[in-house]
């Protein structure tokens, strides 16, 4: 028995490579194994929540409209959100016309400390630029926005046509 057991142990000794002390990464998909090429795809536009019978009547007679990360559709809008986690409030026109608009209001940003869930809005005032006009069916949505807060680092905005 003793002669089975040493026999047993001594089996496949030195056969595997030595492992460095310490968990196991799991294997995952953490990104591409090569660097794409060629365009990128167009981000997949919001839903389009129904414009009110004014927003209505202002596109259809050319007025370029905007359509909020969360779908709302809106010209001059009051309130236009940017991202999932910003928002411009209490917006005030100095442009709007078929090559761009600018405005400003305050940006209002989720504070995720200590979490999200729990966090406040950080606030600032802040500047948009919107551009890029997109027909889409029988009216033009602008296709881009800069937001450009004051003192800070603008997150990154999602404002894309709905087409």
């Amino acid at each position: 028995m003793i002669l089975a057991t040493i026999a047993l142990a001594g089996c496949g000794a030195g056969d595997e490579p030595e492992r460095a002390a310490g968990p196991a990464i799991p294997k995952g998909d953490y990104g591409p194994v090569r660097p794409g090429s060629g365009e990128r795809a167009r981000p997949v536009a919001p839903p389009r929540k129904a414009p009110s019978a004014a927003v209505s009547s202002a596109l259809i007679g050319g007025t370029v409209g905007v359509v909020g990360v969360e779908g709302a559709v809106g010209v001059r809008p009051a309130t236009l959100d940017v991202s999932a986690d910003a928002t411009l409030e209490d917006l005030r026109w100095q442009r709007w016309d078929a090559r761009g608009a600018e405005g400003a209001g305050t940006l209002s940003v989720r504070d995720c400390d200590p979490t999200c869930a729990s966090g406040g809005r950080d606030q600032r005032p802040a500047t948009v630029r919107l551009s890029a006009p997109r027909l889409c069916g029988r009216s033009a949505y602008f296709d881009r926005a800069r937001v450009e807060p004051d003192g800070a680092d603008a997150p990154a905005s999602y404002v894309r046509a709905p087409c």
